[in-house]
């Protein structure tokens, strides 16, 4: 017979370990006159909870299907069971068997009889309904906490006090079962808080997620288990409704946190209604000049910039345009950003100076500014509404599930008006309407950073496509100037074009 424990708590709350339960079951075992199979253990302080996964209870189960024991002996029967189900799915294993023993401190039952599976059947339901019981008592102390301002944490959370979560909990656990680590430092709980303040104040600036999670690890900072940042863990970070002292459940505010919050409230609403107005998608980067603007002309997706391997003569990382799987490409088109950069400069600077270019620019948008002008109104009702649902939203007059069914509808109305206007203005709704100099536009150019670089190239595609073709792969590896095209605009559906 197998002898299985799981480290919980007995009726006066103290730990009963894996060990005098086994010393228990032993004496069971020795009693029914059985000889001991394994003895088998899960250190967890759960077997109501489905989720919580079970590998010792796992292995009796899987010891049970291949016959491999005549029995099951447990301190109490909760230590297995706390769910009906579970049950039932020990007695599918053993049908067919002639006989199969479960056993406890408090009695014997012998599967293979009606009436005692009627009986364990009982005793299983009592500690399913001592569990829900509990559960829900649980569930109303925390209800009523949250009303008084005490947050519900699972262990320390980034800018408030705690115990050290860089030590897992599991290996921290003394023989007595009590947790050994030490609460961090105050002086890196302000840290923290300083880089949360910060944070808010950065992103309502402009600042990305991106740029900020590389300044936090370039900082030093890291999660509570030690781990670096990503741009998501920031904004997870940044959006938690503790920050500003306030207390969510399911989506609602039901409680103020007693003290100074740790960023100002007015600065966290705002935040809450900046990402709120935000469509999904990664928006194109400021690291790179044609990132989002060069296409595939095999697929007919956006080239992204990435790193490649090697360096650059100067010692900076090669980095290369490429049309990747990941984001929905075929994969088919990479080239070195630097050489196809060159080749958009000199676009550039040949389109900016030439008056015939621009002159077609400036009738082309003569022609379609009353639907312009249409869009545009129909763009800032938009904004318009949002801006009235997030000023209810931040002063508390409207949930936040009902800013969201409010706001999802104007968030899908922006994006097609501003994929229209995109369509009419080429993605520059100023754009020249006079011609420079070829001297005056390769100063412009140079002296200009990433994104007014982009805007440069934009400005001069009009409403052109911006097309690098993938590499012919023959002989020596150098790169062809040609591959770097453009293709002009074709009014009404048009195939895609193919490389040439």
């Amino acid at each position: 017979m197998d002898s299985y424990a799981r480290l919980s708590r007995n009726q006066k709350g103290k730990l009963e370990k894996c060990e005098t339960q086994h010393a228990d079951n032993r004496d069971v075992i020795e009693r029914l006159g059985g000889v001991l199979g394994e003895e088998i253990s899960d250190p967890k302080l759960s077997a109501w909870n489905p989720r919580v996964h079970r590998p010792g209870w796992v292995r009796v189960m899987k010891r049970v299907a291949a016959r491999a024991c005549d029995g099951v002996v447990l301190w109490n029967t909760d230590r297995g069971w706390r769910q009906s189900p579970d049950l039932e799915d020990m007695f599918k294993l053993i049908e067919g068997f002639d006989s199969f023993t479960v056993a406890s401190s408090h009695g014997r039952y012998d599967l293979s009889d009606y009436n005692d599976r009627y009986q364990l059947r009982q005793e299983v339901a009592h500690n399913q309904r001592n569990s829900d019981e509990a559960s829900q008592r649980i569930s109303r102390r925390f209800d009523v906490l949250r009303r008084k301002g005490v947050p519900h944490l699972q262990g320390r959370s980034f800018g408030f006090p705690g115990l050290d979560r860089t030590v897992p909990k599991d290996e921290a656990m003394d023989a007595d079962g009590n947790d050994t680590r030490e609460p961090v430092s105050a002086a890196l709980v302000e840290r923290e808080r300083v880089a949360l303040r910060a944070g808010t104040s950065a992103v309502l600036a402009g600042v990305t997620q991106v740029k900020l999670s590389e300044e936090w690890n370039a900082a030093g900072l890291r999660t509570v288990t030690g781990g670096l940042f990503s741009p998501t863990k920031v904004r997870d970070l940044l959006l938690r409704p503790r920050n500003a002292g306030l207390i969510e459940h399911e989506g609602e505010i039901v409680g103020t946190m007693p003290g100074e919050p740790v960023v100002d409230p007015v600065e966290f609403e705002r935040l809450r209604a900046l990402y709120a107005g935000r469509t999904r998608g990664r928006q194109p980067g400021l690291r790179y000049v044609g990132s989002g603007i060069a296409t595939c002309p095999r697929c007919g997706k956006k080239l992204s910039g990435r790193p490649h391997v090697g360096e650059y003569p100067d010692g900076e990382r090669r980095r290369q345009y490429a049309c990747t799987k990941a984001r929905g490409g075929c994969g088919r088109v990479a080239a070195d950003v630097r050489l196809v950069d060159r080749e958009i400069r000199g676009m550039v600077l040949a389109r900016m100076s030439d008056k015939t270019h621009a002159a077609a620019i400036k009738a082309a948008r003569a022609r379609i500014s009353d639907r312009l002008a249409e869009v545009d109104r129909e763009i800032a009702e938009c904004e318009q509404r949002q801006e009235a649902i997030a000023a209810k939203w931040g002063a508390r007059k409207m949930s936040d599930k009902a800013f969201d069914r409010a706001n999802e509808p104007l968030v899908a109305d922006l994006a097609r008006l501003e994929a229209v206007r995109e369509e009419l203005t080429g993605g520059n709704p100023e754009g020249p309407t006079e011609a420079m100099s070829r001297e005056e536009a390769a100063e412009k150019w140079d002296a200009a950073d990433i994104g007014e670089q982009r805007a440069m190239l934009t400005d001069a595609l009009g409403r052109d496509t911006l097309y690098v073709d993938p590499s012919d792969r023959t002989g020596f590896r150098t790169f062809n100037p040609k591959r770097v095209r453009v293709e002009p605009y074709q009014p009404g559906p048009a195939a895609r074009p193919t490389a040439s």
